[in-house]
C-alpha cells in the first residue's frame, strides 16, 4: 500500500469522527425529543436547502480530503472523501452519513448561529482501490468484506477504525449551524469528539466552512 494512501487513510481515521460518531453514550427518545424544538421561524431564517462543499484541503500527510453535504427541507447527507494526494486527484475512501435533521433556537452563545441536530440512519464506507481494501479490512471494529466500487452498510457495526460508532451508540450530533453567504460552518468539535448528547453541544463555529454549490 503505497505511503500516500495509508497517510491519506490515517487522516481520514481521525477526521471522520467529528462527523458522527466517536462516542460510546447512547441517547434515547427523551433526549432526542428534548431538542426538537426547530419551529417555522428557525427554518425560515437558516436555509440549508441544496448542496454544499469544501474545496479540496491537504492533510499534510501526503493526501487530501473533502467534505460533499446535501440538504432537503428535512434530510442531510454527507460524502466525507479522502484521497491520497494533496490536489485530490485519487479518492482512496468515501464514508456516506445521512437521516433527518432539525433546527431549533437560535444560539444564546454564539451569535448568527442556531442549535440543530443531525441524526443518523445509515452510514456506509467505499473503499476505491485496493489498497484502501487493505486499510478498510486490516482496521479495528471495521468487519468487511470491503471490495473495490462497493458501499459497505456499518449503521449497526460501526467502523471504529474510522471513528464510527453504530447508529444504535450515537444516533445524532447536537450540533451548531450557520450560514453566512455561501459559506456553511457548524459547531467546533471537542477533543474527544463527542456531540452525543445536548449537554455537549459546541459553544463555538469551527473555522472551516463548506460552500453553497447549487
Amino acid at each position: 500500500m503505497a505511503h500516500s494512501t495509508r497517510s491519506s487513510l490515517i487522516a481520514l481515521c481521525v477526521a471522520l469522527s467529528a462527523c458522527g460518531g466517536s462516542s460510546n453514550n447512547t441517547n434515547d427518545g427523551a433526549a432526542t425529543r428534548s431538542d426538537s424544538s426547530s419551529s417555522g421561524d428557525s427554518a425560515a431564517a437558516l436555509d440549508l436547502t441544496g448542496r454544499w462543499r469544501n474545496a479540496c484541503t491537504p492533510n499534510g500527510q501526503g493526501g487530501g480530503f473533502s467534505l460533499d453535504f446535501e440538504f432537503t427541507r428535512s434530510n442531510w447527507s454527507l460524502d466525507y472523501v479522502t484521497y491520497s494526494d494533496p490536489s485530490c486527484a485519487t479518492r482512496a475512501v468515501t464514508v456516506h452519513i445521512e437521516g433527518p435533521y432539525e433546527i431549533g433556537a437560535a444560539s444564546a452563545a454564539v451569535p448568527g448561529a442556531y442549535e440543530a441536530s443531525f441524526r443518523f440512519t445509515r452510514k456506509t464506507v467505499t473503499a476505491h482501490n485496493e489498497g484502501a481494501v487493505a486499510f478498510l479490512s486490516s482496521a479495528a471494529a471495521c468487519p468487511g468484506p470491503f471490495t473495490v466500487g462497493t458501499a459497505r452498510d456499518i449503521s449497526a457495526t460501526g467502523c471504529g477504525g474510522l471513528g464510527q460508532q453504530p447508529i444504535s451508540q450515537c444516533g445524532q450530533d447536537f450540533d451548531l449551524v450557520s450560514v453566512s453567504g455561501d459559506a456553511l460552518r457548524f459547531g467546533q468539535r471537542p477533543a474527544d469528539n463527542n456531540l452525543c448528547a445536548v449537554d455537549r453541544r459546541p459553544s463555538a463555529l469551527a473555522t472551516v466552512a463548506s460552500q453553497r454549490v447549487r
